[in-house]
């Protein structure tokens, strides 16, 4: 396996609950010197995503609820707050803009409704991503 692969993973996670689900998930794969690269989507004005790097205060609990379950001295973590109109847009165009090496998440609990509504993000990244996508097992209880 290439290990470039997993130098840089883009984690998008949506909330304290998905931040945890998805740290325990990858906790067991990471190796050391691996960045982590976590984002949160907030709503845009535009059609164009901007990254503001750094913990803002609105995704604040959720960064960390990841942090405390995944912080080793041999990872390096990065923040990315993403602002767009549409997750999945946002998160395909954050690729580019933080060098993911890979892109890393826990599947939404979401309904059919809304799944038809939001177009299914996670199935879209994986459709639009060009780099490899890991879809860890939703263990939430």
């Amino acid at each position: 396996m290439n290990p470039e692969l997993f130098e840089r993973i883009l984690v998008p996670i949506a909330g304290p609950d998905d931040a945890e689900a998805t740290a325990r998930a990858l906790r067991p794969h990471l190796d050391p010197g691996t960045t982590l690269i976590v984002t949160h989507v907030t709503q845009g004005a535009t059609d164009e995503t901007t990254v503001e790097t750094g913990r803002d205060q609105f995704a604040g609990a959720t960064y960390e609820t990841f942090a405390d379950i995944l912080y080793r001295d041999d990872l390096e973590f990065e923040w990315a707050t993403l602002e767009a109109r549409e997750v999945a847009a946002a998160l395909v165009d954050a690729i580019g803009m933080t060098e993911a090496t890979l892109v890393a998440f826990t599947p939404r609990d979401i309904d059919a409704w809304k799944r038809a509504i939001t177009g299914d993000p996670g199935g879209r990244l994986i459709r639009e991503a060009d780099v490899p996508v890991m879809v860890f097992p939703n263990q939430r209880t």
